[in-house]
């Protein structure tokens, strides 16, 4: 529908209906009369802007770009339609590129956004560290880092408190009188698994405990890595009490095999994660969780990534948010 029509229906001009329909009225002074009667009509005749031509006037294609390392994931699934609501409520459309935890991929859609002009890219990183292709789309688009981030980059990022909630998940288990707890990692040198492998080596330290290196594992982020890695480790130690699981898929993994497991043997083995609030409610068994708000982290991105492209910039681009952790049927 052009605006020719509305015109028709109104007898306004081109230029104070295409001012009305852009959000410039009162910049132009025309009276909130016609400004009803026109937004009334597009109402009426359903129309909808030229986004080819409108991009082409402002520059801009009002697009974002969020890249994420999997989507089957329920972390980065809801982080996604938080972000996707967010960002349409700024009147910007959103395309969504999973990576499935291939760098190569990863590089493939930084591309491919480009080609399409996005205004910016809001993207939860695989690589560990800025490469050469990265910084040079940095030159012309922006682009936020989220959850994972890289060790030392200028980036504007966002992010939890990963360190001092693993710390305190780990924790937890030794104050329930585990003196050997299980890791199952992630990934070896991206952040997240970095800074949660600390974290629980924090705790041991705190409380005087070696860190044994036949229950650690580095696996992977997938519910496949959690059951490899699971299976692994109970033919490692097959004592084991407790364990602290990277992510939530790796949890999922694991607790596959700990169930069958604890079937056969009626060994039960306490299991602690991040991000796993919603089994809690499943499993009728004691838990212990690190549990991100992933409201307040899609706030923090959304607000960096449309501040920048507006040309705003914020006091703080650096974001590190709070982690909740608890204890869930533990007597």
């Amino acid at each position: 529908m052009s605006i020719k029509k509305i015109r028709e229906q109104t007898g306004f001009s081109n230029s104070t209906i295409s001012r009305v329909l852009n959000g410039k009225a009162k910049e132009f002074r025309i009276s909130d009369k016609t400004t009803r009667a026109i937004v009334a009509a597009a109402k009426k005749l359903k129309y909808r802007p030229n986004i080819l031509a409108r991009s082409l006037r402002l520059q801009k294609t009002m697009t974002i770009g969020l890249i994420v390392p999997d989507i089957r994931n329920a972390f980065f699934g809801e982080l996604s339609w938080r972000i996707e609501e967010l960002l349409r409520g700024h009147g910007y459309s959103t395309i969504l590129c999973n990576t499935n935890e291939v760098p190569e991929n990863e590089e493939f859609y930084l591309k491919v956004l480009i080609d399409r002009q996005v205004d910016g890219i809001i993207i939860a990183p695989i690589h560990t560290r800025e490469w050469k292709d990265l910084h040079d789309i940095r030159r012309g688009t922006e682009i936020i880092l989220i959850d994972r981030i890289f060790y030392d980059t200028d980036i504007p990022w966002v992010t939890g408190d990963n360190l001092k909630a693993a710390e305190a998940l780990t924790s937890i288990l030794i104050k329930k009188g585990f003196k050997r707890i299980a890791y199952l990692g992630g990934t070896s040198g991206t952040y997240i698994n970095s800074m949660r492998f600390q974290g629980y080596q924090n705790a041991l330290k705190a409380h005087t405990l070696p860190l044994i290196d036949d229950i650690i594992q580095f696996g992977g982020y997938s519910v496949e890595a959690g059951e490899a890695m699971m299976q692994n480790l109970l033919k490692a130690d097959p004592d084991i009490k407790a364990v602290m699981c990277v992510n939530n898929l790796v949890f999922q993994g694991a607790m596959k095999v700990v169930q069958g497991y604890e079937l056969t043997t009626s060994n039960p083995i306490i299991m602690g994660a991040f991000d796993i609030h919603p089994f809690c409610g499943i499993f009728k068994r004691p838990l212990a969780c690190a549990s991100q708000n992933l409201e307040k982290m899609a706030q923090a991105a959304v607000s960096l990534i449309v501040n920048r492209i507006q040309g705003k910039r914020m006091r703080k681009t650096h974001l590190i948010l709070p982690i909740r952790v608890e204890s869930h049927r533990f007597r």
